[in-house]
C-alpha cells in the first residue's frame, strides 16, 4: 500500500489522533507553535477523504527538499561589530543560533568549550528542552551516541557552546529510511551541517588544514554565540514535516536566529515551512535562508516570503588555487591556474584524456564508473558533468590515476573539493586551452602545486546564485542581499556516509553555494542581536539590508549587479551595527498585505506591475533618544521620477510616515528599471532600493494620435481606449490634459467631457467572462483513434521521471480562444497548455475547475504515474497531408503503486496552420488502461484561470476511460468557448497644433477600483517649423 506524508492545519474541533484514525494513518509530528496541526503518513488512496474532513483547514503534500565559510568574516566587516561587543572574544555571547541542517560533528574544534583561547562559555539564556516539547514525547536534547545504529556514533555531552542537538527525521525514516553508514542521531555524516554551523558561529582562532596542508585560522561570524543543531535532513534530502517540527522546537527553545540552508519557499503563502517560519518571525526569531543555486537564470530565487531574509552568494577576496604546468616533448609549455586544496603533483606525470563513454561534441570523458584504466602514475583529464565532482576523482583513482585535472565545459565556477587524489579544477576557458595544447602536442607531462590561499576579486555575484526577476508577482524583490558563498573554508565531518563527502578523515572543507552565504547573514544577525538585544527580527533585517554594500558589486563579466542579482547589496557589518534608522513590519502586516506586499513596511520596494505612477508609504523609525534629521537623495534613470521630501526630521524613538511617489509613465511596457533612495546623516547612510516592471493593470488604457508630426495649425485625431480585462466590475476615471503645443477642438470630443484644454471621463466597465471548457464522449472525437507513435519517424522520447515536467515548443494551436505554441508535459498524465514549472507537477489529481495550480490543463489521464518504473512518453507532429496534429503519448506507463498496472493514452491537438485551423483537441486511449492509481483519476480540462473546467471522470464519478478505436470506442473531444472581453470604452477627440514649434507629449491618466496607483498612457509628437 503506497503511503503519503501530508501536513495538515487543524481547527479546535479535531485533534491529530482523531484525524489519523478516520483515514487509517499515523501521526508523525504534532505542531502547536508553528501552527495548530500535525504531519501524518496515510494511505495514498485516502487523501481525497482527508481533504473533506471537518476541521481540516489546510492540507499540504509533504515535499522532500534539498540543502541548497577564514577570510569571509573580515571581508564582510565583522571585526567592526566584534569591536562594538568588546572584541572577537565576546562577539555573540548570550545569543543562540538554531541551525536546521544535516546535523553537526560535535567534537569539532569550532564547537569546543572552552574556545581555543581557553575562555569558557557562560550558560545559555535558555537550555534546549527547558520549555518542554508540547504534546510530543520528551526528546533527547543532545542526541549523540546511538552506537547500536552505527558504532562510530560516540557519546557526547553538550556544552555551553554546542548547547543542544536534536534529530528530526521521523518522516524521512518512515518514508525513505537511512543508509547503512548514516548516523541515526544528530551527528553529521554529510558535512553540510557542520560547515554551515561553523560559518555562523564557529569558535575563533581554530587552525584549519586539509590533507595536512595548513590554511591558517578560521572563525565564525558570531564566534561566541551558542549553537543548537536540529538535524532535519539525511542523504536524499529533508522532509518539510520534519523541518516544521524542528522550527516548532526552536520556537520553544527561544533561539534568537534560525539558519535554513535548505531549498523551498518559492510560493511562501502556500508552503507550510514558510508559514511556520512566519510564526517564528512573529515570536522574535530572525530567519536567514539560502536563495538557491539555480542562477544565473531569472526568477529562480527561493524563500520569497518577506519574513525570511533570503541570501544570495558572492565572492570574497580570497581563493584556493593551484598552478598547473604542462610541458610537451618539444619543450613547449602551458601554465594555467585552477582551484585546489589537495596536495599537488610535484614530479612530472603524463597527461591523458579519460577513456570514458563519449558525450557527443565533447573531447575526452566525464570519468564515470565505466571509465577505462589509466596508465599508472598518470594525470587524467575529466570533463565536468553527469556526476558529482568528487565522484570523478574517486573513479579516476580506481582507474589508476595519480592525479586529476577537472575542466568545466561551460563557465560554472571552480571548486576546490576534498578529492580522493590530487586535483586541480579549471574554468572553461582554461580547460579549452588545455585541450588545444594536448591536441597540438605529444607526450605532454604536467605538474601542479599544492592548493594554497591567494588573492581574488571579491564582490562578484556567483553565477550559480539564484536570481530574482520580473515574475516576482508577490511584490517583494529577492534575494534580500548577498554574502560570501564562493570557496568558503569551514568545518566538515571526518566520517562522511557516502563518497560525495570526499576522502574521510578531514575536519575542514571548502564549499560554495548559497547554503554557505546564508549562515554569514545568520551570524551577522546574531551579532546585531547581541549589540541591540531589543531589536526585532524586522529591525535586524532592515539594518542589514539598508547598510549593504552596492559599490563595485558586479557580475562575472564585470557589469554592475542589479537588485535582481544582489538584492540590497553585499552584507556589510562595518555599517550595520551603527544603524539608527530602520524600516520594518510585524508579521500581521505580511498576512494582511499578502496580495500587495509593495505596501508592506519593507526595506526595499518592488512594483511587479507598475501602472505608470504610484504612491506608497514607509514608516521610518528613529531608534535613538535624540531627534534625527536625514537628507534624502534619489538615484534613478532618466525615465523614472521618484518624488520624496528632501529632508525629514524624526523625533526620538518615533516613526515618520514617508510618502514615496514613483512615476514611470514613459517607461515602455514590460521593461524593468532600478532606482535608489539614499538616507544620509553625517557619516551614517542607508540605501533603499526600488525596482519596477512597467505593466498594464487589469484595466488597460491605450493612447494614439494620428498624425503625431504636425505643421502649424494642422489637426491630429486622438483615441483613448479603456478595457476591463478582469472578472470584476471596474469603476474608472480618466483625465487627459493636452500640452501647450496642442489646442483641444471641443466639438470633436466623443465619449468624454470637455475639461479645459483636455477631457475627462468617469464610468463603469463590465467584467470579462472567462473561457468556458466542455467535453464530449464520442467514438469519433479524434481523427484516427489510437495510433502508436512508436511507428512514426521523428517521435521524440520525453525525458520523464517520477514527478517531472518537460516543456516543448510546438506548432501554434487554439485553446480557450487563445493561441499557444508551448506545452508542459507532466509525467502524471496531463499537459499544461503554454508550458509550466515544477509547481505545476502534482500527483494528487483535482476535480475541475480548481483555482489551485496547475491551471490551463488538458488531462487525458491525470493520476499518479511513474515512468521511472517503465514505459515512456513520446511526442510528434503527424499529418494526413492537409491537417496536422501534435500528438503526445504516454506509452505503457505504470501507476505509481504497481508496475503491473500499465496505461497507454494520447492527447491529440490540431494545429492552427493547416487546412482546418480551428480548435481540435481529443483524448485517445490504447489497449491497456486502468482506473488510475488507487482509483484516483481525472479525465477533463480546465481554463487558464482555474475558474472554468469540466471532468468526464473524477475518482469514481462519471464515465471511466476505455480503449479507443481500433480496440474500442471511447474517445473524448475537448471543446472550449473563448472568453468574452470585459467592457471597453473609446474616447475620441481632435486637437490643433498651435504656432509654437517643438516636441510635445500628452499623457492620459486613469484610476480605477481594481488597481493601485495611476495608469498612464502617453503619446509624443512634434510641431514642425
Amino acid at each position: 500500500m503506497q503511503q503519503a506524508s501530508v501536513i495538515v492545519v487543524l481547527d479546535e474541533s479535531i485533534d491529530a489522533e482523531q484525524l489519523a484514525a478516520q483515514v487509517g494513518g499515523a501521526v508523525i509530528h504534532r505542531y502547536e507553535r508553528a501552527f495548530r496541526g500535525a504531519s501524518l503518513v496515510v494511505p495514498e488512496e485516502r487523501l481525497p477523504i482527508l481533504e473533506e474532513i471537518q476541521g481540516v483547514q489546510a492540507l499540504y503534500l509533504d515535499r522532500l527538499v534539498e540543502p541548497d565559510t577564514d577570510a569571509s568574516p573580515r571581508f564582510i566587516g565583522a571585526p567592526v561589530a566584534w569591536q562594538m561587543l568588546g572584541g572577537q572574544g565576546n562577539a555573540g555571547e548570550h545569543v543562540t543560533i538554531g541551525v536546521l541542517d544535516l546535523g553537526i560533528w560535535p567534537e569539532h574544534p569550532s564547537f569546543a568549550d572552552p574556545d581555543p583561547s581557553g575562555k569558557p562559555y557562560p550558560p545559555p539564556p535558555v537550555r534546549p528542552g527547558a520549555n518542554g516539547f508540547g504534546d510530543a514525547p520528551p526528546r533527547n536534547t543532545c542526541d549523540f551516541g546511538n552506537m547500536g545504529a552505527n558504532p562510530d556514533d560516540a557519546p557526547f555531552a553538550c556544552n555551553n557552546k554546542l548547547i543542544g542537538a536534536y534529530t528530526y527525521l521521523e518522516t524521512y525514516k518512515t518514508v525513505i529510511g537511512l543508509l547503512p553508514d548514516e548516523f541515526d542521531s544528530a551527528r553529521d555524516d554529510n558535512g553540510h551541517g557542520t560547515h554551515t554551523a561553523s560559518i555562523a558561529a564557529g569558535n575563533a582562532g581554530v587552525s584549519a588544514s586539509i590533507f595536512g596542508l595548513p590554511f591558517g585560522t578560521v572563525s565564525g561570524v558570531a564566534p561566541r554565540a551558542h549553537i543548537v543543531a536540529y538535524r532535519v535532513c539525511a542523504d536524499q534530502g529533508c522532509y518539510q514535516s520534519d523541518i516544521i517540527a524542528a522550527i516548532e522546537q526552536a520556537i520553544r527553545d527561544k533561539v534568537d536566529v534560525i539558519n535554513l540552508s535548505i531549498g523551498g519557499g518559492a510560493s511562501p503563502y502556500r508552503d507550510p515551512v514558510e508559514l511556520a517560519l512566519l510564526n517564528a518571525y512573529e515570536q522574535g526569531i530572525f530567519v536567514a535562508a539560502s536563495a538557491g543555486n539555480d542562477g544565473p537564470q531569472a526568477d529562480t530565487v527561493e524563500h520569497r516570503g518577506p519574513w525570511v531574509t533570503t541570501v544570495g552568494a558572492s565572492s570574497t577576496d580570497r581563493a584556493f588555487v593551484s598552478t598547473l604546468l604542462l610541458v610537451a616533448d618539444n619543450g613547449d609549455t602551458l601554465q594555467l591556474t585552477g582551484a585546489s586544496v589537495t596536495p599537488g603533483i610535484l614530479a612530472p606525470a603524463p597527461v591523458v584524456l579519460a577513456d570514458d563513454p563519449a558525450t557527443p561534441g565533447e573531447v575526452g570523458g566525464r570519468c564515470s564508473a565505466a571509465m577505462g584504466p589509466v596508465p599508472a602514475g598518470a594525470i587524467v583529464v575529466c570533463n565536468r558533468g553527469s556526476s558529482a565532482r568528487v565522484l570523478k576523482s574517486y573513479h579516476a583513482a580506481n582507474a589508476g590515476a595519480a592525479g586529476m585535472i577537472l575542466r568545466n565545459l561551460t563557465p560554472q565556477g571552480v571548486n576546490p573539493d576534498n578529492h580522493f587524489i590530487p586535483t586541480v579544477h579549471l574554468e572553461a576557458d582554461a580547460g579549452e586551452q588545455l585541450i588545444q595544447f594536448l591536441q597540438s602536442h605529444s607526450s605532454v607531462h604536467a605538474t601542479f602545486t599544492p592548493g594554497t590561499r591567494a588573492a581574488a576579486q571579491g564582490d562578484v555575484v556567483a553565477p550559480f546564485s539564484s536570481r530574482g526577476g520580473s515574475q516576482q508577482i508577490l511584490g517583494i524583490n529577492k534575494p534580500d542581499l548577498v554574502a560570501p558563498g564562493v570557496q568558503i573554508l569551514a568545518g566538515h565531518t571526518p566520517l562522511p556516509a557516502t563518497l560525495l563527502g570526499g576522502l574521510p578523515g578531514q575536519l575542514f572543507q571548502v564549499l560554495q553555494g548559497t547554503s554557505m552565504a546564508s549562515p554569514h547573514v545568520a551570524g551577522a544577525a546574531a551579532l546585531l542581536k547581541a549589540i541591540h538585544p531589543e531589536w526585532t527580527p524586522g529591525q535586524i533585517k532592515s539594518a542589514l539590508m539598508t547598510t549593504a554594500r552596492t559599490a563595485n558589486v558586479v557580475l562575472p563579466d564585470g557589469t554592475p549587479a542589479t537588485p535582481f542579482d544582489r538584492g540590497a547589496g553585499r552584507l556589510n557589518l562595518g555599517r550595520a551595527g551603527d544603524a539608527t534608522l530602520t524600516i520594518d513590519a510585524p508579521a500581521d502586516e505580511f498576512r494582511t498585505l499578502a496580495n500587495q506586499l509593495w505596501n508592506a513596511n519593507y526595506p526595499s520596494l518592488f512594483l511587479p506591475d507598475m501602472p505608470g505612477r504610484i504612491t506608497v508609504q514607509r514608516r521610518i523609525a528613529n531608534l535613538t533618544d535624540k531627534k534625527r534629521v536625514w537628507v534624502l537623495t534619489v538615484d534613478a534613470p532618466p525615465d523614472v521620477q521618484v518624488d520624496i521630501p528632501k529632508v525629514i526630521q524624526i523625533e526620538p524613538h518615533s516613526e515618520l510616515l514617508l510618502p514615496i511617489t514613483v512615476d514611470a509613465s514613459t517607461v515602455p511596457l514590460g521593461e524593468v528599471r532600478h532606482a535608489n533612495i539614499n538616507f544620509k546623516r553625517g557619516r551614517e547612510h542607508h540605501d533603499f532600493p526600488i525596482t519596477l516592471v512597467r505593466g498594464q493593470p487589469v484595466v488597460t488604457l491605450t493612447a494614439a494620435c494620428t498624425p503625431n508630426v504636425l505643421s502649424r495649425l494642422e489637426r491630429t485625431d486622438c483615441t483613448l481606449t479603456l478595457t476591463n480585462r478582469s472578472f470584476a466590475e471596474a469603476h474608472v476615471a480618466v483625465v487627459d490634459r493636452l500640452p501647450r503645443q496642442l489646442t483641444l477642438l471641443p466639438e470633436t470630443v466623443e465619449g468624454a467631457n470637455v475639461d479645459g484644454n483636455g477631457i475627462s471621463f468617469g464610468g463603469i466597465l463590465p467584467p470579462a467572462t472567462p473561457p468556458q471548457i466542455g467535453a464530449v464522449i464520442s467514438p469519433t472525437a479524434s481523427p484516427a483513434g489510437y495510433v502508436p507513435l512508436a511507428g512514426f519517424r521523428g517521435s521524440v522520447v520525453v525525458n520523464a521521471t517520477d514527478e517531472s515536467i518537460a516543456n516543448f515548443n510546438v506548432p501554434g494551436f487554439f485553446y480557450g480562444g487563445e493561441t499557444y505554441s508551448r506545452v508542459g508535459i507532466v509525467s502524471n498524465g496531463y499537459v499544461v497548455v503554454g508550458g509550466g514549472t515544477a509547481d505545476d507537477v502534482q500527483h494528487i489529481n483535482s476535480d475541475f475547475p480548481d483555482p489551485a495550480v496547475p491551471n490551463n490543463v488538458l488531462a487525458p489521464f491525470w493520476t499518479d504515474l511513474n515512468p521511472e518504473q517503465g514505459g515512456r512518453i513520446l511526442i510528434n507532429v503527424l499529418t494526413d497531408g492537409a491537417d496536422n496534429w501534435i500528438v503526445i503519448e504516454w506509452e505503457n506507463v505504470p501507476n505509481y503503486q504497481s508496475a503491473d498496472e500499465r496505461n497507454t493514452f494520447q492527447l491529440w491537438i490540431g494545429t492552427a496552420q493547416d487546412a482546418h485551423p480551428e480548435e481540435d483537441i481529443s483524448f485517445v486511449y490504447g489497449p491497456s488502461i486502468t482506473r488510475g492509481n488507487r482509483g484516483n483519476l481525472t479525465v477533463g480540462a480546465e481554463n487558464a484561470f482555474g475558474n472554468a473546467g469540466v471532468t468526464v471522470y473524477f475518482n469514481g464519478t462519471g464515465t471511466p476511460p476505455r480503449p479507443s478505436y481500433p480496440h474500442g470506442d471511447f474517445e473524448v473531444a475537448i471543446v472550449s468557448q473563448p472568453g468574452a472581453p470585459g467592457g471597453s470604452h473609446t474616447i475620441r477627440f481632435g486637437a490643433q497644433a498651435g504656432h509654437m514649434p517643438g516636441n510635445w507629449t500628452h499623457c492620459a491618466e486613469m484610476t480605477a477600483n481594481l488597481f493601485q496607483g495611476t495608469h498612464i498612457a502617453c503619446v509624443s509628437g512634434q510641431v514642425s517649423h
